[in-house]
């Protein structure tokens, strides 16, 4: 993790200030974060299926990707009376062309 007033950290949110392409990436960063999302576009999910679907993925690590994807905006958790459901927002489902491009890239020769 970087310090709050590095170099490097300045230099990130300067450039994500004035690139959506770098803010969008920005979004990403993480190694869950991209099969969430891909696991989200199929429909609301819990996080037993999330555990499920990563099973190496620490609680830790997968609750910290969520609470990013929320921060972000991209993803919204609607709690019931037993568990939590998560759901892309309107903006999470913005993405899905992103995603859809991101995954032909595997299908490439």
């Amino acid at each position: 993790m970087r310090k709050e007033h590095s170099t490097n950290t300045i230099n990130e949110q300067t450039l994500q200030q004035f690139c959506n392409a770098a803010k969008t990436l920005a979004l990403f960063q993480g190694r869950w974060k991209l099969s969430i999302l891909f696991h989200l576009q199929e429909g609301p999910s819990h996080y037993t299926a999330f555990k499920q679907l990563l099973p190496a993925v620490s609680d830790r690590t997968l609750s910290k990707q969520l609470n990013e994807l929320m921060a972000d905006g991209v993803i919204v958790k609607e709690k019931t009376k037993t568990e939590s459901i998560y759901t892309l927002s309107p903006y999470g489902h913005s993405l899905g062309p992103v995603l859809s491009a991101l995954s032909g890239f595997l299908h490439q020769p």
